[in-house]
């Protein structure tokens, strides 16, 4: 028999729970908010949504002695370094940003008409950046600014050298997000509504790779964000995210990610692209959604799970859905200590990219009761073990 409990994930201290609201006149008005010492632009929807959260701000979380320091690089400006070595899942950082603002402009057909989006942000980012304190702002201004001679000002070219897009993790959570041509000429702002855009005292000094270390998520029950290893991290090693919508893209389009931010990367991925994009597509390719239960299909699954190592993809979301597709298979075909293995790793992986964590990753008894195991156990008395194929869940 299924225990429900092995199922249900573990208690999340990060849940901002449920939010049902009424429409109201002001949902997308927008306004000056402060969390802690983070100067933000809101609508009345998202500051509803925040204040409706059980003890907002929640602290954020300590990493006992420094866990970085913030040094020069050779040829990348400031960067992020190990103080200390870190296992998968270790929390790097948690850290509340400087400043928040919309990266889309207000949903008013007139405005749009009429106005350059990236006027309006400049705009935007000198508002917010008056609230800030003295200390925050000289802070703020001596981030990296990438954008000097593309005539959007010192206030924006800061943010938009530094800015994350917090994407789902911070959203207004209105209607009005369908598609509206705008005049930008970034493609990355045309036609999004309701996101934001966070910028922060060190977070905004991590280096991009194509090969991340480490995975980020924006936490708004403690309005910050946490960076965490997404592999080992050694001591005095740069600390290095990923500014790409998917790296496993070939190289020629990461590199259109990253136009907006003035990076020209320099990765082992991006100096050697005939070896490294051939590697990325097979990966894409190889996680299939499915529970392998012949042994030449988990032979497949584990070539896809060197080819992710070797590429150090561990931040993809590939590497956890290849992890799980291996666990899975090895609970049907009953192999508890193999299973075991998988679940420990899928358990660290999906830790450090802040997803949910499920008992049965990693107690034995759990995985005796869970669906595969169950299902491996009917096909073995039906004499095909091997043949029984069936989707999983997305979890």
């Amino acid at each position: 028999m299924m225990d429900i409990k092995a199922f249900t994930p573990f208690p999340d201290e990060n849940d901002p729970g449920i939010f049902e609201s009424e429409p109201h006149p002001d949902d997308d008005v927008r306004t000056h908010v402060q969390v802690g010492d983070s100067q933000c632009l809101l609508t009345g929807h998202l500051k509803r949504r925040l204040e409706h959260i059980s003890g907002f701000p929640r602290p954020v979380k300590e990493t006992g002695e420094k866990a970085y320091r913030i040094s020069t690089t050779l040829n990348r400006g400031m960067g992020m370094f190990a103080s200390c070595r870190f296992k998968t899942g270790d929390l790097v950082a948690d850290e509340r940003p400087l400043m928040v603002y919309p990266i889309d402009p207000p949903t008013d057909h007139s405005f749009l008409a009429s106005t350059r989006v990236d006027a309006y942000l400049q705009d935007v980012v000198g508002s917010i950046f008056e609230y800030m304190s003295e200390e925050s702002q000289d802070t703020f201004m001596g981030l990296r600014n990438r954008h000097l001679h593309d005539g959007c000002g010192p206030l924006l070219g800061v943010a938009g050298t530094n800015g994350y897009v917090l994407d789902d993790n911070l959203t207004d959570g209105t209607k009005d997000t369908y598609f509206i041509p705008t005049t930008s000429n970034n493609e990355n702002m045309q036609g999004k509504f309701g996101r934001y855009t966070s910028v922060y005292k060190d977070l905004s000094r991590v280096n991009h790779s194509c090969s991340p270390n480490t995975y980020r998520k924006f936490h708004m029950a403690t309005f910050s964000m946490q960076l965490r290893a997404a592999r080992d991290i050694e001591e005095g090693e740069e600390i290095f995210t990923t500014f790409t919508t998917d790296i496993l893209q070939p190289t020629a389009e990461r590199a259109k990610d990253l136009v907006p931010y003035g990076i020209e990367c320099s990765c082992r991925a991006c100096l050697d692209p005939t070896e490294s994009d051939p590697i990325r597509a097979a990966v894409r390719c190889g996680s299939k959604h499915a529970l392998y239960t012949s042994y030449a299909e988990i032979d497949a699954a584990v070539q896809t799970l060197a080819r992710i190592e070797q590429e150090e993809l561990h931040a993809s979301a590939a590497y956890r859905q290849t992890l799980h597709e291996l666990f899975s298979a090895y609970l049907y075909l009953h192999d508890e200590k193999i299973a075991l293995m998988y679940g420990e790793k899928l358990w660290l992986a999906r830790l450090a990219a802040g997803e949910p964590l499920y008992e049965v990753f990693r107690n034995a008894e759990a995985m005796k009761k869970s669906p595969q195991w169950i299902t491996g156990k009917l096909a073995s008395r039906m004499g095909s073990p091997a043949q029984l194929m069936f989707k999983l869940a997305s979890s």
